[in-house]
């Protein structure tokens, strides 16, 4: 136990799995922590001992699914493997204690393994680096080993910095030990696994590295926190891969500026990744218009999502490069077909560079460099039909097909490699020499006990004797007990058996000498040609990174082309000014959701203008309930979204103004983690709207002032409702059912009046999800009670509250009337009446069905049909 309390004492607060044979031992507390966790049993070494120590195993072979159970309960895993066999360690040091080393900790922020990861989310492990002194920038970055995607940004604010990291999605967050609260209590519930680590604990070289980085989108060097933050993630990830070197593409610089800002808030709302309700992928804008082929296409996708560009000019190009992949729907389907054959690239390429690839993922390499010619040839096909415009640059391959790679791989690697490489079966014959030379030897020795197991048959005359093999006895004849009479003297009997006895000689001790030698020497030799292979492949990481990064570009443009030609969407025009004009626009998600047809389109207009008519900066959106208000809101800040990532947009035309973020306010619902009501959740997210909107923003305000008394929410709606157009001067949406707000259309200039409508008949309501101009005349909330199943005392009830209301309010009064006054005598008696009449009717109506249940429509001549329906009609209404 000495050498592993060694080693466990120098990774404290990991799981420390320790190989012995076959199986990953753990011992003490690393035992009882896993055993309930694994659901396997807790036994104890050296039972005679008083106080025996605790011990838990799994088999190696199945280490995947429990490293994947453990990680996903957030444990820290430290693998301990052994460096060298009983007999290595005898030979070279005289000990039977075989070396042993850790060879990678595994925790949530740093996973490798295909069976670990999500292929179409990053796996990121974020730094933090703050300064609680100083008021300088949050340092944020965001490292994700699997594919050596190494971003860092500055985050102003808490806000900020909250922001990026709800669009991240960190697995792990790494910061020293004092700003652990701070993150905790601004992340609340979704705060991922924290690791304590220090600057201090980072090395000089380490910060080397990182200013020896080429940045990406940034200037020549990155401000001091921000280059800290790089190096405690670089030095944490490099501190799991002891003795490896990580797969790094470039250091991206994020800059907000650059990008359409969605907060926490929003991306919720507007459900860009997940659904609100069930948290599932199905359901979400990502869902939606996610039709890629590769796991990188699909995690590009989310990114682009996630943080849309600015730059006109870049989401032109995007446009370009779906209109082309649309105006040739042939090619489009060719090159999504032969997209389908590749496969992770850049994570197969960060495997090889740390070691861990195996034979299987090799060949999946070889195959997706195979699909890399005739995709080029596809998009060559495409340049020809566009004689007039060329290849998008976002559709460019580049030139380097990595042609050697391929053609190395298929010179070595068999077709259908093994997993693993411990039984061989890798390398190809005619790979190399030697290997060749240890397998012939292998298989003339296997041919030669062939010989021997004929000639032993012909010389004994038992025809049932069989040379075998097993790991105890090596090889040995077998002779059926009926045939022992017939067994020569020089057979040695080495067991016996219920119906057979095995003996050994020493010609086939020989031979398997020479066998077995044969075979341990060609194992050990492909084991070297399989490491060689590894290594060309990781010397080629970075163009893998570079071409893998050009295909899911590819892979993203002929998804939403794909989508685009499906659904129906048009290419937006992006414009400089702030408008947002959108006809017959379509909820992307809503519309996938109902049959074909269903939904019902609307069309919103919003930008600037100098006088009181003509298009407006501001709609307040009143109507009832259920009416589609939310729907129209969300759909609008959808397209917007959409047409920023460069794609095309469900609805007849659209014109959209360059937004720097996209703000919601939409729904209600208290934080218990952060110890906040409805109310205050909701003047959080109002305050953030109004402290970081410009004129350049979308901003989406539903139901603002609901969760306080009426008086108070109304003050705090109005008086948002001018700030923001006075003020901040953004184009915003704002649905409400305080109807006084629809005054506000006559004194402030940008604002317009617009309602979902709806068909009212015989007190019954349809909705038609219509907008309209005009503020609503009614908010039909006695109706939607109705259509909910309120009880009907309660609906009569609130009709005659509702009365009283409205005609004090008609009288000037206002609403301050005594509502208990209308809980008179007379009030009493109506209800009683009321109900007395329902029971009536409810009597009438189930007489009326009991009759029809009674009548066999076959023995009706039409007259007498006619008859009963016309006798049926007048028992329900006639009078009581």
């Amino acid at each position: 136990m000495r050498q592993f309390l060694e080693i466990k004492g120098r990774y404290p607060d990991a799981i420390l799995m320790f190989r012995m044979g076959d199986f990953y031992e753990m011992f003490f507390e690393d035992a009882e922590t896993v055993g309930p966790v694994l659901d396997i049993v807790v036994t104890s070494r050296d039972k005679k001992n008083p106080d025996p120590v605790p011990m838990a195993g799994v088999p190696y072979h199945a280490i995947g699914g429990y490293l994947r159970t453990l990680v996903e309960h957030g444990f820290k895993v430290a693998i301990c493997e052994q460096m060298e066999t009983p007999e290595e360690a005898r030979k070279r040091r005289g000990s039977k204690i075989v070396r042993r080393e850790v060879v990678r900790v595994v925790t949530p922020g740093v996973l490798l393994d295909e069976e670990h990861l999500r292929g179409e989310e990053p796996n990121y492990l974020v730094a933090v680096v703050a300064d609680e002194l100083s008021a300088g920038p949050i340092g944020v970055a965001a490292l994700d080993v699997s594919c050596g995607e190494f971003i860092v940004l500055a985050a102003d604010d808490t806000g900020a910095m909250r922001a990026e990291l709800s669009r991240l999605a960190p697995r792990e967050i790494v910061a020293r030990e004092s700003l652990h609260s701070w993150i905790e209590s601004t992340l609340g519930p979704e705060c991922p696994r924290l690791e304590g680590f220090g600057l201090a604990d980072i090395p000089r070289p380490v910060l080397q590295r990182v200013r020896g980085l080429q940045v990406e989108s940034g200037g020549a060097s990155l401000p001091a926190a921000l280059e800290r933050a790089a190096a405690m993630a670089l030095w944490y990830a490099e501190q799991t891969q002891p003795g490896q070197t990580l797969l790094l593409h470039r250091l991206r610089l994020h800059e907000s500026g650059a990008h359409v800002v969605l907060d926490e808030t929003s991306l919720r709302n507007l459900e860009v990744y997940r659904t609100l309700r069930e948290n599932q992928r199905k359901g979400s804008l990502l869902w939606s218009v996610d039709a890629t082929k590769t796991a990188m296409g699909a995690r590009l996708l989310r990114s682009w999502l996630g943080a849309p560009p600015r730059e006109v000019a870049m989401i032109r190009a995007r446009q370009e490069g779906i209109e082309s992949l649309l105006a040739e729907p042939q090619i489009r389907a060719d090159v999504q077909l032969a997209l389908r054959d590749v496969r992770d690239i850049a994570r197969l390429a960060a495997r090889a560079r740390l070691g861990t690839i195996k034979p299987r993922e090799l060949a999946s390499l070889r195959a997706s460099l195979a699909a890399l010619p005739k995709l080029h040839e596809l998009l060559g096909e495409l340049v020809a039909r566009r004689t007039d415009r060329g290849l998008p640059i976002v559709l460019d391959l580049g030139d380097d097909l990595l042609q050697d790679l391929h053609a190395e791989l298929t010179r070595v690697l068999v077709d259908d490699p093994p997993s693993h490489t411990r039984d061989g079966g890798v390398i190809r014959d005619g790979a190399d020499a030697e290997l060749d030379r240890q397998r012939t030897l292998r298989d003339g020795g296997r041919e030669a006990l062939a010989e021997i197991e004929a000639r032993e048959r012909e010389t004994t005359k038992i025809q049932n004797l069989r040379v075998q093999h097993n790991r105890v006895f090596g090889y040995f004849i077998e002779v059926p007990k009926t045939q022992l009479s017939k067994v020569p003297k020089h057979y040695v009997r080495k067991q016996t058996l219920a119906n057979a006895e095995r003996y050994v000689m020493e010609e086939l001790a020989e031979h398997e000498t020479k066998v077995l030698g044969a075979q341990a020497a060609g194992l050990k030799r492909e084991d070297e040609l399989f490491t060689e292979l590894r290594q060309t492949v990781s010397k080629a990481g970075e163009r893998l990174v570079e071409r893998g990064g050009r295909l899911a570009t590819l892979d993203v443009l002929a998804g939403l082309a794909e989508i685009a030609e499906t659904h129906g969407f048009v290419r937006p025009e992006i414009v400089d000014q702030p408008v947002l004009e959108i006809e017959e626009g379509r909820h992307p998600v809503v519309e996938r959701m109902l049959d074909s047809g269903r939904f019902v389109p609307n069309s919103v207009s919003l930008r600037a203008h100098a006088g009181g008519v003509g298009p407006a900066r501001f709609l307040l959106v009143t109507g009832p309930n259920m009416g589609g208000k939310s729907t129209v809101m969300r759909q609008a800040a959808l397209i917007a979204l959409l047409a920023h990532v460069g794609s095309y947009v469900p609805a007849v035309s659209a014109r959209v103004g360059v937004i720097d973020r996209i703000f919601t306010r939409v729904g209600a619902a208290d934080d218990l983690g952060r110890g906040d009501s409805t109310f205050m959740v909701e003047m959080r997210e109002a305050a953030q709207i109004l402290s970081q909107a410009s004129p350049r923003s979308l901003v989406l305000l539903d139901e603002i002032g609901r969760g306080t008394a009426t008086f108070d929410g109304l003050a705090l709606a109005w008086a948002i409702t001018e700030f923001l157009h006075d003020r901040v001067g953004c184009r915003t949406m704002f649905a409400t059912h305080y109807h006084e707000l629809c005054a506000l259309a006559e004194r402030l200039p940008g604002l317009r009046n617009v309602h979902v409508s709806v068909h009212e008949q015989r007190g019954n309501i349809i909705f038609l999800h219509r907008l309209e101009e005009g503020a609503a005349g009614r908010s039909y909330g006695i109706q939607v009670g109705r259509l909910a199943g309120l009880p009907a005392p309660v609906l009569r009830r609130a009709q005659r509250i509702l009365t009283r209301l409205e005609a004090s309010e008609r009288a000037g009064t206002g609403p301050q009337l005594d509502l208990f006054a209308l809980r008179s005598d007379d009030a009493r008696v109506e209800d009683r009446a009321a109900d007395e009449s329902a029971g009536d009717a409810s009597a009438e109506a189930q007489s009326v069905l009991d009759t029809l249940l009674a009548t066999n429509p076959d023995d009706l001549s039409p007259r007498a049909a006619h008859e009963l329906v016309r006798a049926l009609h007048e028992r329900l209404h006639a009078p009581n």
